[in-house]
């Protein structure tokens, strides 16, 4: 107990000291490539505010945990939380779609896309059909629309749950009718086809009603506009929140986003892309034995003696050519330009794992939980870098330290992705542990711990929280999933990540979809001209005797260009916590 605080003492005196100093940031603002001048840069709620030149060129002084603002009359605002690493931040600013919502004309049918799609989670009246977004109220006919919240949930399907909300809507024989001025064929009335999510269907598939968002009836003389003689019986559009696939209230499976509105796979990853690699890789790269390859190390070495992406970059290219000898020469060489900053050590001791030179990555990570002890990620990373070892007793006590931090209030237990992610480590630490370092009596309640049990985990990690990227997930059967991580898609989220400390997230797979999955990666930058790196653990056979992990570290520096990470066998139904 003296030693817990003993750290919260050392804790509550680095953040101290961390908050009282303040970070000189500099940077650029654009439009695309063109800088902006007069941007308003300001410290959120104080009067400390900077403009850009006439280059996009701006400076300012501010704390950790401050919060940037990047204003500029059209355009949206920008918020960057600062970090104990800010130095450099290049904004891109964009269209404030909002702002233009008075001018955009229906015949700019590209900015009305844009805008009604922005305008579609928080306006009922918007559909997202085959042909596009569409108002209701502006598309110059009738539609009836029917919220999902007040559809029956108790119906077997969508056309009884519509009973009594949208008049002269009937089902006979398996197909529906949509009453009044649906045009006669051969003296029988025609069937309405279905719109769901996108896709134009004859026959309408199982959906479960606590599944729809919105359906929208349209009759067949406007059916015809947009769909063409085959919607001569009417149109019935419906919009779902997710997947028809949903997780059931009495089991813990998982349900398959990758199959969330019938998202396709377009086969446009590409390999691997080396045209925006440094010269020294590329030369590298040439290289087709060691001892050459060494006289390129020599090279460069005198202009990059303090540049870390050069040490991890060389460390990584001469282990995975074959010459660990001259790998770990570089390591012991130059570790000291890399270990006094978070984001430097974060990506070696990443490069560490991978080359299963875990007593070496442990040493980087005590470095980061000292640099960043108030950081939640800090813990976990701590405690997996002693699990890795073999040190289960410590890594447990990590845990211990965490929990107890909760209790007292100094870390909040606001069931964030991380915290998600440290207890479901800590279980599955006594799960398949617990026996080597506690009593049989205190490993007991954890015996029966089986979430996820038997799957899939992939757990993500980036050394830079100001890294934007969308992870696309293919599933067997060619439909992807996309989780996006940018400031524009998830502002609240990268948010979440800077305020209380952590990079990284995990998904499961099941055994439900066998097959070949592949992931792959479009990185979007990281507001420095820097690479990031991202490192994948696989867990195989989750909370189960036979648990075995893998681990890859990939180098993210090509922007907007889909890049294949990796591909793997057997693994299916993707899902996050």
């Amino acid at each position: 107990m003296k030693k817990i605080f003993v750290l919260i003492a050392i804790i509550f005196s680095l953040q101290a000291y961390g908050i009282d100093r303040l970070n000189e940031i500099s940077g650029v603002v654009t439009i695309g490539n063109s800088p902006i001048q007069n941007v308003s840069v300001q410290v959120q709620n104080s009067f400390k505010e900077t403009f850009t030149d006439e280059n996009g060129k701006y400076f300012i002084t501010a704390k950790p945990y401050d919060v940037l603002v990047f204003n500029y009359a059209g355009m949206q605002n920008v918020e960057i939380v600062v970090e104990d690493v800010t130095t450099r931040l290049n904004i891109e600013m964009k269209m404030n779609i909002e702002a233009l919502k008075e001018v955009v004309v229906a015949e700019n049918n590209v900015n009305n896309q844009d805008y009604l799609r922005l305008q579609y989670g928080v306006n009922k009246n918007i559909l997202s059909t085959a042909f596009g977004y569409l108002d209701a109220n502006r598309v110059g006919y009738s539609i009836k629309l029917v919220d999902g919240d007040d559809l029956n949930p108790g119906a077997i399907d969508v056309i009884t749950a519509l009973k009594g909300r949208a008049a002269g809507v009937y089902s006979l024989g398996g197909e529906v009718y949509i009453r009044g001025g649906a045009p006669q064929l051969k003296g029988r009335a025609i069937p309405a086809i279905y719109d769901v999510d996108g896709m134009v269907l004859r026959t309408l598939p199982f959906l479960t009603v606590e599944n729809i968002d919105r359906v929208a009836i349209i009759s067949g003389l406007a059916g015809t506009v947009r769909y063409g003689s085959i919607a001569r019986g009417g149109v019935v559009v419906i919009n779902t929140i997710g997947s028809p696939i949903r997780r059931g209230s009495e089991t813990n499976k998982n349900y398959d986003k990758a199959r969330l509105r019938n998202n396709i796979y377009n086969n446009d990853a590409i390999t691997e892309n080396r045209s925006n690699a440094p010269s020294y890789l590329k030369e590298l790269y040439t290289c087709k034995e060691n001892l050459a390859a060494r006289e390129v190390y020599e090279k460069y070495l005198s202009r990059y003696a303090n540049d870390p992406y050069y040490i991890i970059d060389t460390y990584l290219f001469f282990h995975d050519s074959g010459d660990e000898v001259f790998a770990k020469l570089i390591l012991e060489n130059n570790m000291k330009v890399i270990e006094s900053n978070p984001i430097y050590a974060k990506a070696m001791a990443f490069a560490l794992d991978y080359t299963k030179e875990h007593d070496k990555a442990k040493e980087l990570y005590k470095k980061i939980f000292i640099l960043r002890p108030e950081f939640m990620q800090s813990y976990r990373d701590m405690a997996n870098s002693y699990r890795t070892i073999g040190n289960y007793k410590k890594a447990a006590n990590m845990y211990i330290r965490y929990q107890y931090l909760i209790e007292e209030g100094i870390f909040s237990d606001d069931n964030s992705a991380i915290q998600t992610v440290i207890d479901g480590e800590m279980n599955n630490l006594f799960v398949l542990h617990g026996k080597k370092f506690m009593n049989d009596s205190n490993v007991i309640g954890f015996n029966n711990y089986t979430k996820n049990k038997g799957e899939t985990r992939l757990f993500f990690e980036w050394n830079d929280s100001e890294a934007e990227f969308d992870l696309e997930f293919v599933n067997p059967k060619k439909n992807n999933f996309i989780w996006e991580h940018t400031l524009e898609r998830a502002s609240e989220r990268v948010k979440d990540e800077k305020t209380i400390g952590y990079s990284s997230e995990e998904f499961f797979v099941d055994g439900s979809l066998p097959g070949k999955w592949q992931i792959n990666v479009n990185y979007k930058g990281n507001k420095k001209l820097s690479p990031v790196y991202m490192k994948l653990t696989k867990f195989t056979n989750y909370n189960t005797p036979s648990q075995k992990t893998h681990v890859s570290v990939f180098r993210l520096a090509v922007k907007n260009v889909n890049q294949k990470l990796t591909d793997f066998d057997n693994l299916v139904t993707l899902s996050t916590n």
